[in-house]
């Protein structure tokens, strides 16, 4: 079941995240009350929003870096993406340890251009539960 884009903010049913994307949010001010962690990540790598996030990169193009806090073990983890343009697809290519992002607890997201097979720049939303 999706749901529509509200005024403010993003509900996804299928993972009881919801967004709060208001223009006065910070990176601390993800509600997301079921997920363990979760991210809003632009295309540029910068983290919009988050909850239990260290830290969030773009390592190149359509690869892409998501530092989870410690106390969340992403190892053991449901990680669930949906990209924020229409024509990509990401994906999760490595989970800790990661040959792109060298860092512990960290996930490594690649976005493709389902057109073209090839890498491809894209914001995400990312949830852990």
């Amino acid at each position: 079941m999706l749901r529509r884009i509200l005024a403010g903010g993003l509900a996804l049913s299928a993972t009881g995240l919801v967004l709060a994307t208001g223009s006065a949010a910070s990176a601390d001010e993800l509600k997301a009350p079921y997920a363990r962690a979760g991210a809003v990540v632009d295309a540029d790598g910068k983290l919009n929003l988050s909850k239990n996030i260290v830290a969030t990169w773009r390592a190149a193009t359509g690869k892409y870096c998501v530092q989870v806090a410690q106390d969340v073990d992403v190892t053991e983890a449901v990680i669930q993406i949906t990209a924020r343009h229409a024509l990509r697809l990401p994906h999760i290519a490595f989970r800790n340890p990661s040959a792109t992002c060298h860092r512990d607890n960290t996930i490594t997201v690649n976005v493709f251009n389902p057109h073209t097979a090839r890498l491809a720049d894209s914001g995400f939303d990312l949830s852990i539960s």
